[in-house]
C-alpha cells in the first residue's frame, strides 16, 4: 500500500517549512515561484486529489472574466482590489475581461454566450450572492473563484473556491475585548444575515464571542430583517426598531460600515450618544467610517492584497479543476476608533 502523503512530506522533499507548503496548498501568499514548486511537487506525489499532471500551465496565460453583480467603478471599497487583480494578471501575462450583470433586464443567456465567445478560462465574482445566479454560473462548467458567496445551498461541490475575511474570527475579537475592557454584555447584531456568507458569519461570530465569555443572548435582541423589505440605510426606520429591543443594547455590532453608521443617526435621533451610551462596530473599513462622528470601529483587509489572493486561487483552480471546494480567509485588522472608545479613554 503506498504511503499516504502529507504536507511535511512534501516539504521535505523540497526542503521548505510545513507552514509554507500549508498555505501554498491553502492559497495563502507565498512568493509565486514557491507557490508553482508546491503545486507541482504536490500533483508529482499524487498529494489528495491533487492528481500528477503536467504543470506547465503555470506558466501559461489565461482569459479570466471579472463578473460584478452592480457597477464597482464608483464603489470605493472595491478600488484597491480590482487594482489586486489587474496588477497580477499584468505580471503574468493574463488577459482580464469584466462583465456587470443586472439581474433584473439581463437574461442568464447573454452572460453564458460572453464567457463562451471570448473562451474564458475562469471566473472571478463580485457582489454575487443571488442562489440561482449562483446555481447557473456553477453549471457553465467553468473554474469560479467567488469572493464572499451566498447563503443558500448549490449543487457543486467541485470547481469552485471561496476568498473572503476572516469575519466569524473578528466579530468573535471584538466582542471578547469589549466584554473583558469595559464589562459589555448587551450586544445587538443589525442586519440581514441571509444576504450573504459574510454577513452570516459576522452574526456567527459575534455568538461566538458571547458564548466564550458566558454571556447570555437572545435572537429577539437582534435586528435580522430581510433587506429586500426593510431599508437598512433608513435611520428613521431603524430608530423605530431600535426602541422595539427589549433591552437597549449596550453594543450594536453592525453588518458593515454602512449600517453603522445609519444605526450612529439612529442612536443620534434617540439622544444616545455614541459611544458614552452605546458602542457602534461596523465592518469593511470603507473611506466613510474614519470621517464620521464620532469615527467608526471597523475591520480592514488589505483589499489589494484580497485581490491578488482571489486571481492567485483561480489559477490554482484553473490548473487542478478537481480539487475539493476551498474556503480560504484572509485576516482582517481591527481599527480601534471612537465608536468604542468611552470618553476617558480617548
Amino acid at each position: 500500500m503506498r504511503k499516504a502523503v502529507t504536507i511535511k512530506s512534501i516539504a521535505e522533499a523540497l526542503n521548505l517549512s510545513r507552514n509554507t507548503v500549508a498555505k501554498a496548498l491553502n492559497g495563502r501568499y507565498v512568493p509565486e515561484k514557491t507557490r508553482a514548486a508546491v503545486l507541482k511537487k504536490a500533483a508529482e506525489m499524487h498529494y489528495k486529489s491533487l492528481d500528477a499532471k503536467d504543470t506547465s500551465s503555470e506558466s501559461e496565460k489565461y482569459r479570466i472574466l471579472l463578473v460584478s453583480g452592480k457597477p464597482l467603478n464608483n464603489i470605493k471599497y472595491f478600488i484597491p482590489f480590482i487594482g489586486g487583480i489587474e496588477q497580477f494578471c499584468y505580471e503574468h501575462n493574463h488577459e482580464l475581461f469584466q462583465y456587470t450583470f443586472n439581474y433584473d433586464t439581463k437574461p442568464f443567456h447573454e452572460l453564458s454566450s460572453y464567457v463562451k465567445s471570448l473562451n474564458i478560462d475562469g471566473i472571478i465574482t463580485v457582489e454575487c450572492f443571488d442562489s440561482d445566479f449562483v446555481q447557473r454560473l456553477l453549471n457553465l462548467k467553468k473554474p469560479v473563484v467567488f469572493t464572499d458567496f451566498t447563503c443558500k445551498p448549490v449543487r457543486s461541490f467541485v470547481n469552485y473556491d471561496v476568498v473572503c475575511a476572516d469575519d466569524v474570527g473578528s466579530a468573535q475579537e471584538i466582542v471578547i475585548l469589549l466584554n473583558k475592557k469595559y464589562g459589555i454584555s448587551k450586544f445587538s447584531f443589525i442586519g440581514d444575515t441571509e444576504h450573504c456568507m459574510s454577513f452570516n458569519d459576522r452574526y456567527t461570530g459575534m455568538l461566538a464571542g458571547l458564548f466564550k465569555t458566558n454571556t447570555p443572548h437572545h435572537r429577539g435582541e437582534d435586528l435580522l430583517k430581510d433587506d429586500d423589505s426593510f431599508d437598512y440605510g433608513n435611520a428613521e426606520n431603524l430608530k423605530t426598531e431600535i426602541l422595539k429591543l427589549k433591552y437597549r443594547p449596550e453594543c450594536f455590532v453592525c453588518c458593515n460600515d454602512f449600517v453603522a453608521r445609519t444605526v450612529c443617526n439612529a442612536l443620534a435621533m434617540l439622544s444616545v450618544s455614541v459611544p458614552d451610551d452605546a458602542m457602534v462596530v461596523g465592518f469593511d473599513n470603507v473611506p466613510e467610517a474614519y470621517s464620521l462622528v464620532p469615527k467608526l470601529t471597523s475591520y480592514a483587509v488589505d483589499k489589494k492584497f484580497l485581490g491578488k489572493a482571489t486571481v492567485q486561487t483561480l489559477i490554482q483552480r484553473i490548473s487542478f479543476p478537481e480539487m475539493p471546494t476551498r474556503r480560504i480567509s484572509v485576516s482582517a485588522k481591527l481599527i480601534v476608533r471612537e465608536s468604542t472608545l468611552k470618553s476617558s479613554d480617548i
